[in-house]
């Protein structure tokens, strides 16, 4: 009988033991959720940081003094990519040989905070009341945050944390504010800022979103209050017709506190003979105004915007009612532009930076300034036609009073882009607000 050669297939071969790998203690999963806060409790009992301070102690110092977050909520993105940079900073110089510290820190204060509590309280609550939940409040958002920034892996004397809201530091705040109001730095002053009606305050930029709104454009006449002077302006012995500058605008309730015109001292402008008088407009947008109101016009003649400066014309209402009787001079300005429109700008200084600082410069005093929009959204009481109306409310009411003035040339709905409060999502206005201000140009030196 003859022996089998077939060979035995029944045992596994070991194909690793064939293969020169390397042999190291590390587990082939990292498993990072299980194994970092392992790692960063293992660090803290043994006092990694403390022992990185004695060890560099008397090496050139780097003190990172964080800029501190607001403890109002739990952390997002935005936190971890601020304190794991500032984490690597700081690891850096120590590595480098330096004795870096990393002190962490805590804003207690302002509306993100209060925001909080009357989300939770209501709006209503007494001013100690609402101080102490703050306090409250932003106690248990610190430990919180604490929490979870150790769990990012960040290095830093946590234990001795500074807050904005300990006594010493609220003092030591009043000290150096006395300091610079003795020197002459402080000034009270006025300044037109993003204002939420919701909010009750203003906006910083940074709390400023942009998403879709819908307006009405208008476009206003205003009645030339000196002929000839226009008339010699555009190379004219006289005007044959009522004169207007036209402007076009999205912000309806800016009317009521118009306060001047803008044009653009480079582009030349046109002098339109229409059935609805004499109308100035930018000239490269003559077709398209003429389009829009529907009218035949003809260029009588053209002109460069210096020309016109100073020419006063007429508010829009001012023949409606004798709270509108004034004057609206015409200020250069870079900013108005033949993008759109037509070339000309209306200005209320209390509710833009480019229309307050024309006016401004062109000598209007703060105490001339109209600022009838109140905090909450609403018309002044005392203001003519539109008082005590919400400006929302009333775009469609000013329209309306100047197509019966006769001052409406036309308008449209559109859809733009519009800034919006990041809190509560309503749109926001700028508005001029009195603040004070501390002065970096002038007064004693330092």
């Amino acid at each position: 009988m003859t022996e089998s050669t077939t060979p035995d297939t029944s045992a596994k071969t070991d194909y690793r033991s064939t293969l020169n790998l390397p042999d190291t203690p590390f587990p082939m999963r990292g498993d990072l959720p299980k194994r970092e806060p392992g790692w960063v409790k293992e660090w803290e009992d043994k006092g990694i940081y403390k022992k990185l301070r004695d060890v560099r102690k008397g090496a050139p110092k780097f003190v990172l003094h964080d800029g501190p977050p607001y403890a109002n909520g739990q952390i997002h993105m935005g936190h971890a990519v601020n304190k794991i940079l500032k984490d690597m900073i700081v690891k850096a110089r120590q590595l480098k040989g330096m004795d870096a510290a990393y002190i962490p820190g805590w804003d207690c204060h302002g509306l993100p905070i209060e925001n909080a509590i009357e989300k939770k309280f209501g709006r209503k609550l007494p001013r100690d009341e609402m101080q102490a939940k703050s306090r409250a409040f932003a106690t248990e958002q610190i430990d919180i945050q604490r929490a979870d920034f150790k769990r990012l892996g960040v290095l830093g004397d946590w234990d001795h944390p500074y807050r904005t809201m300990d006594f010493s530091n609220e003092a030591d705040e009043i000290r150096a504010f006395k300091r610079v109001v003795e020197r002459g730095f402080v000034y009270r002053g006025l300044k037109p800022v993003y204002w939420c009606f919701d909010c009750g305050s203003s906006l910083a930029e940074f709390e400023i979103e942009y998403a879709d709104k819908k307006s009405q454009t208008l476009d206003v006449g205003f009645l030339c209050a000196e002929p000839a002077r226009l008339a010699t302006a555009f190379g004219l012995s006289a005007l044959t017709k009522e004169a207007f500058a036209v402007i076009w605008t999205t912000t309806a309730w800016t009317i009521p506190a118009n306060q001047a015109l803008n044009l653009n001292p480079e582009l030349t402008y046109a002098l339109v003979d229409t059935e609805r008088g004499l109308l100035v407009l930018a000239e490269s947008l003559v077709g398209k105004c003429m389009e829009r109101y529907q009218l035949t016009g003809k260029v009588v003649a053209t002109t460069k915007g210096e020309s016109l400066a100073g020419i006063q014309f007429k508010h829009p209402l001012a023949h409606v009612d004798a709270g509108y009787d004034r004057f609206s001079p015409i200020y250069l300005a870079d900013y108005a532009t033949a993008e759109d429109g037509t070339g000309l700008v209306h200005s209320s200084p209390a509710y833009g930076v480019e229309d307050f600082n024309s006016c401004v410069a062109h000598g209007m005093a703060y105490d001339d300034i109209l600022n009838p929009v109140q905090g909450n959204g609403a018309y002044a009481p005392e203001l003519p036609l539109f008082g005590g109306q919400h400006i929302w409310k009333a775009c469609p009411v000013i329209i309306d009073a100047l197509r019966d003035a006769g001052r409406l040339f036309a308008t449209e709905n559109i859809t733009h882009s519009y800034p919006h409060c990041w809190r509560h999502k309503t749109p926001v206005i700028y508005r001029a607000a009195a603040q004070w201000f501390i002065r970096m140009d002038e007064g004693e030196g330092v």
